[in-house]
């Protein structure tokens, strides 16, 4: 993923839709409040269950990996019916499709990208080589595929073509084999984002394809045999059982909404998720108690510094805070990481790159850190702390103005304002002389920022921000396989079950950007090809 609104932004406008498309559908869609009727069909019998519906396909989940699967019934299923089930109000996904940036990474050289995914994989071997090929190769299709959809070619943006721009970590060989597509927002004469295209695209199939919203999804059913043949799931305050004939397809999301499972895999149950508020790990949960595996539970991106308002209730808008104009310290007044983390910096641009060990920049949450790029954990409290001469460009959210905001402290000398932040006075007094040395110097011979970037804190008065830690999404979830299919923990697949998406993402290490959209894609039409025996 890449630029997303914030959560405030997400709580302002989710009732409407922040598209433009949660209201006037032409979709088969039911709303499931308590005072809904949900929408039955004929009582189907396999002999060892009762249910209320049957449907060829159950989606659970209507992000963009959903509405891809819901896509691929209406669009190659010779008539199979579709179930797309979503526990939000919203027709395009409670989760964080809608808010992301709306770029899918695709390519035009499948042997050459697979070999960049497995640089990016490293050492983080759990992840077989046949399921990033098949991403690769399947990535190879994306554009004829969304142009085959009806996209207006005339209204979207390609970027890299050419291949003359090198990927988030261009210091691998064939990074540059990524292209980027994505609706031009300034210019489009149809839609503006991928998810508002791809709902278009389920509501012309509604024939076959029955969304219902405020459906959540609380349990799988399984035969005799083990396999998955339908869910239990929640409509209009009853408990309705829909029939799977084919399979189901879990498309959840993942969990940066549950500070419990950011705690126990993540170790930040303090980082704020900055776009949707759906994804709670339900899904997780659910497949667990079906003996499925897991996999990448530690992978995430995030973990750079944004403000948030001095009482702890609010937060600065996504990108608001331009970090050249400071440095960023601990509550013990020290600097302590490579702080210029504007959420996604220091991308390689040139063929004169020095070793990855060496350079610096904050990749999605990943930094030099020891001449490696971990995913770098952050602090629960932090302080931006800059001077006079870059407070009108160090916070440009809201008035513009971070005190009257609410974010920020001043005081007219250092020690004063770190009686303001809490931090011992001698120790931030100490790390500003230092800086101000580095930036007179032209180094930070600490921790290496790009020289464009040393700003001193030298005119009075002085301001702190308070910040927290950013979490955009998380990649953890069940193990699949190259076809899509959950496996459980002996490595076997779980007949009928499959997934796609962030609910358990292929992303083991590093990431490269605007590949979460392009995997919702491509493995939400592979399941469903899998579950269906369509060949594509």
């Amino acid at each position: 993923m890449s630029e997303m609104t914030t959560r405030r932004d997400f709580m302002r406008t989710a009732a409407a839709g922040m598209l433009g498309i949660a209201g006037g559908t032409a979709l088969a869609m039911t709303a499931c409040s308590p005072t809904g009727t949900p929408q039955e069909e004929p009582l189907g019998d396999t002999g060892e269950q009762s249910w209320d519906e049957e449907y060829d396909i159950v989606v659970v989940g209507a992000g963009l990996a959903g509405l891809a699967a819901a896509i691929t019934v209406g669009t190659e299923g010779n008539g199979a019916t579709c179930l797309l089930l979503e526990k939000s109000s919203q027709a395009a996904g409670g989760g964080n499709s809608q808010f992301s940036s709306g770029s899918v990474t695709y390519t035009d050289d499948a042997a050459a990208f697979a070999r960049y995914l497995k640089s990016l994989r490293g050492d983080y071997d759990g992840t077989p080589d046949d399921i990033l090929e098949v991403f690769a190769e399947r990535s190879a299709g994306l554009r004829d595929w969304v142009l085959g959809l009806g996209a207006a070619e005339a209204d979207m943006k390609f970027t890299n073509t050419d291949g003359a721009k090198k990927g988030e970590f261009g210091e691998l060989d064939d990074s540059n084999t990524y292209r980027y597509m994505s609706f031009d927002k300034k210019n489009s004469q149809s839609f503006k984002h991928i998810s508002q295209f791809a709902l278009s695209v389920v509501e012309a199939h509604s024939d076959v394809i029955t969304e219902k919203t405020e459906a959540p999804v609380t349990d799988l059913v399984r035969d005799s045999a083990g396999a998955v043949t339908g869910v239990v799931y929640e409509c209009g305050g009853k408990e309705l059982r829909a029939r799977a004939r084919k399979g189901v397809v879990m498309c959840c999301g993942g969990f940066e909404n549950d500070p419990v499972m950011r705690q126990d895999y993540l170790s930040a149950p303090h980082a704020h998720p900055v776009a949707g508020i759906h994804n709670t790990g339900d899904g997780h949960r659910i497949c667990a108690r079906h003996g499925a595996d897991m996999w990448h539970m530690h992978s995430a991106a995030g973990f750079w510094t944004n403000a948030v308002s001095l009482d702890g209730e609010t937060f600065c808008a996504y990108r608001k805070i331009n970090k050249y104009n400071g440095i960023t310290v601990g509550i013990n007044g020290r600097r302590f990481y490579m702080d210029y983390d504007m959420a996604v910096s220091g991308w390689p641009g040139s063929d004169e790159l020095g070793p990855l060990e060496a350079n610096v920049g904050c990749r999605h949450g990943h930094q030099q850190f020891g001449g490696e790029w971990p995913l770098l954990p952050l602090p629960a409290t932090m302080w931006f702390v800059y001077d006079q001469d870059h407070a009108e460009d160090a916070y440009t959210d809201g008035s513009k103005d971070a005190v009257t905001d609410g974010f920020a402290v001043t005081a007219s000398t250092i020690g004063e304002l770190a009686a303001l932040m809490g931090v011992p006075a001698d120790e931030l007094e100490e790390t500003v002389a230092i800086w101000n040395e580095f930036c007179a110097n032209g180094k930070d011979t600490a921790f290496h920022r790009p020289p464009s970037t040393l700003n001193p804190i030298a005119t009075a008065p002085f301001y702190a921000m308070k910040c927290c830690c950013e979490l955009l999404n998380t990649d953890g979830g069940p193990r699949r396989n190259a076809r899509a299919q959950i496996l459980d923990t002996r490595g076997e697949p779980i007949g009928g079950l499959y997934s796609a998406g962030e609910f358990g993402s292929l992303w083991a290490h590093y990431y490269q950007g605007s590949c979460n959209l392009s995997e919702c894609l491509v493995f939400g039409r592979l399941a469903v090809q899998e579950a269906l025996g369509i060949t594509a």
